[in-house]
């Protein structure tokens, strides 16, 4: 009798075991961290980018010849219309004195031509070759006087020697490049974009801030320029900006054609998405294990409802754009996604 009663006793204990268990599992809540979805229509992003010179130009002569002064060095400024370098103008010079006095054989024999033809003492035939030999003679005298002038290298604008591409005292042939000068004053920004984001650059309002990497921690506003409005190898969209910051000290910062930089761009996109688009942190968007479907956890009253989302793309801040499947107020799940099931009972965090 008294064992009998101890495994009644068991029995009863096990079974208020099992269901306490139950009871404990039905009431469990799990806390959870949310969000209001936001219809916001400002994206930011953030890219690389290379300082480029506005004028940089690779320098040669037009007439052939041997140099006989070249004063530039590597690294040297120098000023608009200062020489760079000459070539020995002796035989270009002997050409331009031949050149010079046919012209002006055939420049008087035209105005004695001119006059006699007046008086009817030659033919207009004949009057019409001092002309043709007037003509020749001066093209080939104009010709003469710009390869003088050509005998002289000077600087088209202020700027910087890059490279020497040759020897003093060494032969060169029309065309072949001098020195490489830059305008290190004058700079632009290149940079890149995906073709998903080419709708950025194509809003109205858009701003961008420059960072260089040499000068962390100082920003300066910059405007577009130009951008190709096509991926013409597959690789992005090129966009250029320059900087338009009256803070932009060059004294302070001597920025340099090469220097790398990043670029933080933010754009108002509001005129160009449909009115059911949101953005919500990409925490709390997640997937199925098979498929191609997206979902977020809907916070209904203290309860969660799973549901579908389409996504546009993503839009920098570790956030994403949902075109189709949320509103503006409604409130998610941000963190801990995979965790939950349909129906759980969640507790807010703060």
């Amino acid at each position: 009798m008294k064992k009998n009663y101890v495994i009644v006793m068991l029995v009863v204990l096990v079974v208020s075991a099992c269901g306490q268990k139950k009871s404990d599992k039905e009431t469990t809540v799990r806390p959870v961290k949310t969000t209001l979805v936001e219809s916001k229509s400002e994206i930011k992003k953030d890219f690389s980018g290379i300082v480029e010179a506005v004028d940089y130009v690779k320098l040669a002569f037009r007439v052939s010849g041997q140099i006989i002064n070249l004063p530039v060095i590597e690294g040297q400024k120098v000023k608009k219309g200062e020489l760079i370098a000459a070539i020995d103008p002796r035989d270009i010079s002997l050409q331009y004195a031949a050149d010079k006095s046919t012209y002006e054989t055939a420049s008087a024999q035209l105005e004695r031509n001119k006059r006699l033809l007046a008086r009817q003492a030659i033919s207009v035939q004949e009057y019409e070759i001092s002309m043709s030999n007037y003509q020749k003679a001066k093209s080939n005298y104009e010709l003469s006087t710009n390869n003088m002038r050509d005998t002289r290298l000077t600087a088209p604008f202020d700027g910087s020697i890059e490279k020497r591409l040759v020897e003093n005292f060494q032969r060169v042939n029309s065309g072949e490049g001098i020195v490489q000068l830059v305008n290190t004053q004058k700079l632009r920004i290149k940079f890149t974009i995906p073709d998903t984001y080419l709708y950025l650059i194509r809003a109205n309002d858009k701003k961008f801030k420059v960072q260089f990497d040499t000068y962390s921690g100082a920003q300066f506003n910059a405007k577009l320029e130009e951008f190709l409005d096509i991926s013409t190898d597959g690789t992005g969209i090129p966009v250029t900006i320059t900087i338009d910051d009256p803070a932009f000290d060059r004294v302070l910062y001597d920025v340099k054609p090469g220097f790398t930089c990043s670029i933080h761009m933010s754009a108002n996109v509001g005129p160009l998405l449909e009115e059911n688009m949101t953005m919500v942190p990409l925490s709390a968007v997640f997937g199925e294990t098979e498929g191609k479907k997206t979902y977020v956890w809907i916070v209904n009253g203290n309860k969660v409802e799973r549901r579908e989302v389409t996504v546009m793309s993503p839009t920098g801040e570790a956030q994403v754009m949902i075109s189709s499947g949320l509103k503006a107020g409604e409130k998610i799940v941000t963190a801990g996604v995979y965790q939950l099931v349909e129906g759980e009972t969640v507790k807010e965090l703060n």
